[in-house]
């Protein structure tokens, strides 16, 4: 797993001077390299940066070598988690005060990586499936402005339930999508 100092030098990477406002924070980061491990498309760590920066994908040196060094660290302890049958724990902040937002954050970076290529993560024999594991993540994401997921996110028990389910979730599409 990632260090403190680890951590502090990704941040210094997506907040860094001139990154876009659509750039996200370490718990987007990780929501996207989660999705990039649990899902059907292996993504490169080069479109994890653009994808965490909010950047187009540039050449090899546009990317700094120590960001695609804690991104692969973090992609190889993700994976031998999932397949030593361990459950993932999200990453929590410090402060309980942004325990929602950290979560919305890291939902957000996994749909936003779910969304780019949904037709392979969705196909027609397994859409039901895929919906209903992915449903707690898209709510909790607050990306839709369709009345279902704004209904879900005005019941406090729901989100409570969604927040819990993740991990388990997040176990159950690697197997779809990893198991024969």
């Amino acid at each position: 797993m990632l260090t403190d100092q680890d951590v502090e030098t990704l941040e210094s990477f997506l907040f860094a001077p001139g990154q876009s406002d659509e750039a996200l924070d370490v718990f987007g980061l990780h929501g996207v390299v989660t999705a990039s491990v649990v899902g059907p498309v292996p993504v490169s760590v080069e479109r994890i940066h653009a994808i965490a920066t909010g950047q187009p994908e540039a050449g090899g040196d546009a990317m700094p070598e120590e960001f695609g060094t804690l991104v692969s660290r973090l992609v190889r302890t993700i994976q031998q988690e999932l397949e030593q049958g361990q459950t993932l724990e999200l990453p929590e902040p410090e402060d309980d005060d942004t325990a929602e937002e950290a979560l919305e954050n890291w939902c957000a970076g996994f749909t936003d990586t779910f969304l780019l290529d949904e037709d392979q993560w969705v196909g027609e024999e397994d859409e039901e499936t895929v919906g209903q594991l992915m449903t707690p993540i898209l709510t909790l994401s607050n990306l839709f402005d369709d009345e279902a997921f704004q209904q879900a996110r005005k019941d406090p028990k729901r989100l409570a339930d969604y927040a819990d389910a993740i991990p388990e979730l997040l176990t159950d599409l690697y197997l779809h999508y990893h198991s024969p």
